[in-house]
């Protein structure tokens, strides 16, 4: 029953993932009570913790200083690609709902919050660290399933080996019955070819009898 079960989620995890194209949006959101200028991203079907322990240690490649009091915050992070000037993260990833966790993410550039408009030359390197950290943490779970499912699958070809087994001696039980059955048989046809002939011995015995019988009222 419990692989059933199994069974039933992974396949629902795969229907889920099935073509599944990951993109970044942009708009004003609240972080921290803040309206910033974010970019965001749903991760599918993702475990929140999992999503927040990954994103800090972005944040610290990243070389920022990382803190997560009431949201996940890095301080002067660097990136080449957006140039040689730092800049601070804010962050939050919400909690996990059916369609999996969503990460929202403001680059404060010092001043100005990223955006499209004003930054077109910065927009996306940054559009490209949230996109490749959602495939990876979307990858990162599908592996998870392929591992529970290959960990399944051995269990399940080690069931058929035994299922396998089992017929194999089931079959030798059946050549043995019928070895068994057909010498019960020849000893049958010999049981009755023995009452026949133990019947006749009888039959001539009795008759022995009545004549010794008859023999013995003769004298007188």
């Amino acid at each position: 029953m419990k692989h059933l079960f199994t069974i039933g989620a992974l396949i629902a995890v795969n229907s889920c993932f099935a073509q599944t194209n990951l993109s970044v949006s942009e708009k004003v959101e609240a972080i921290d009570g803040v309206s910033r200028n974010s970019l965001s991203i749903l991760i599918p079907n993702a475990n929140t913790d999992e999503i927040k322990k990954a994103w800090k240690k972005q944040l610290k490649d990243l070389k920022g200083k990382v803190s997560d009091k009431t949201i996940i915050f890095g301080d002067d992070c660097e990136i080449k690609t957006m140039g040689d000037n730092t800049f601070d993260v804010y962050s939050i990833v919400e909690e996990a709902t059916d369609e999996g966790v969503r990460l929202v993410v403001a680059f404060d550039l010092g001043g100005a919050y990223l955006s499209t408009a004003n930054h077109p030359d910065k927009f996306p390197a940054a559009e490209k660290i949230l996109k490749d950290f959602a495939v990876d943490q979307a990858k990162e779970v599908v592996k998870m399933e392929i591992d529970a499912s290959q960990k399944i699958l051995k269990d399940f070809e080690k069931d058929l080996g035994g299922l396998e087994k089992d017929k194999s001696g089931l079959e030798n039980d059946i050549k043995d019955y019928e070895k068994k059955i057909e010498e019960a048989k020849a000893n049958i046809e010999k049981n009755l070819a023995a009452q026949a002939n133990k019947k006749t011995e009888i039959e001539g015995l009795k008759a022995t009898i009545i004549d010794l019988e008859k023999k013995m009222n003769g004298i007188k």
